[in-house]
């Protein structure tokens, strides 16, 4: 009897001891407090401040990136913050994923400005409604391939050299894909706002002299029809 309560007396104790330092695991990281409450703040606000312009087509797509754009902010303040690991990877795969749909609606915004712009021929009115399925599904005849609009002869519009320099920091850089995430000013010969997006590289060896976070000047046009940087180099 007497060693079954020396027993139970060093298991409570031991518990006793061990439950301050499991408390002090659980803490949520110094400042994530604020961190959630500025990112609410902030997608509570991006939506209301959005003006709209009454075309379906640029209200969709500005709506998107807004919301898109909302869920990177939350994905990289849980990736700070956070520490659950299922949580984390989710974060992670929300703003990988999530990044490339921001970058390929701004290509289209910046493409829809553009004086040559085309809708697809095959473009039904506004207003018709969802997709039918059926018809998407349907096989195509070999005698008339969809159509699609044609590359650019040139690789360029203009040459690099006569292309206007713009400021930008790197935010991520993909050896693999030849591709740099860049936050920027405006460019104006592509009649493109200051942004965050995903460029390629005209030449994959340029990923491989720049490094995330490093400060730039580079020139981007579009390039059989898509946004390229065509030169680049650190800013001093």
């Amino acid at each position: 009897m007497i060693c079954r309560v020396s027993l139970c007396v060093a298991v409570l104790a031991s518990a006793a001891f061990a439950a301050p330092l499991n408390v002090a695991q659980a803490q949520p990281a110094r400042g994530a407090g604020p961190a959630f409450e500025r990112v609410r703040e902030v997608m509570n606000n991006r939506f209301k401040d959005l003006k709209l312009t009454g075309d379906p087509d640029k209200d969709f797509a500005a709506l998107l990136i807004a919301h898109h754009e909302d869920l990177v902010f939350l994905a990289k303040t849980q990736l700070e913050y956070g520490g659950d690991r299922q949580l984390r990877q989710l974060a992670q795969r929300l703003e990988d994923e999530t990044g490339k749909q921001i970058s390929e609606l701004k290509e289209w915004q910046v493409r829809s400005r553009q004086a040559d712009y085309k809708a697809q021929p095959d473009q039904p009115p506004h207003g018709s409604g969802p997709l039918d399925r059926q018809a998407q599904a349907a096989p195509t005849s070999p005698s008339a391939p969809p159509a699609s609009p044609p590359a650019p002869a040139g690789a360029s519009a203009q040459p690099a050299a006569n292309l206007p320099l713009v400021a930008g920091k790197v935010e991520s850089v993909d050896t693999a894909q030849g591709k740099l995430t860049i936050e920027h000013g405006p460019i104006p010969n592509l009649n493109m706002d200051g942004m965050t997006m995903v460029f390629r590289a005209a030449d994959p060896a340029m990923v491989r002299t720049i490094k995330k976070g490093d400060r730039i000047q580079f020139s981007a046009d579009r390039v059989n029809g898509q946004i390229t940087v065509t030169r680049i180099q650190k800013s001093r």
